[in-house]
């Protein structure tokens, strides 16, 4: 879902390596501001570090982005929700 009219407050880089799998993997926890209803709201969504390089945003910038929601809930019904910053061309159609 394209996303507009969104300041980027601040920019976060993690790094790690995958248990599971051993690779290692480089994100960036992105923390944007919008205007709604209610005033000041706050999003914050992650992206893999070579894609948001490839943007080439900063801090204080005011911009459109592709953001792509999901909710999880794991065994012991937790419910959480993962924002995606993500590159439009390789979201897939049904």
């Amino acid at each position: 879902m394209l996303v507009n009219n969104l300041l980027i407050k601040r920019i976060d880089k993690k790094e790690g390596k995958s248990q599971s799998t051993g690779n290692e993997w480089k994100t960036c926890v992105v923390i944007l501001e919008f205007e709604d209803e209610f005033g000041k709201s706050y999003i914050s969504a992650i992206a893999d570090e070579d894609y948001w390089k490839s943007l080439g945003y900063e801090e204080g910038q005011v911009v459109s982005l592709h953001l792509r929601f999901r909710t999880k809930t794991s065994f012991s019904r937790y419910v959480s929700n993962d924002i995606r910053i993500v590159n439009p061309q390789n979201i897939q159609q049904p």
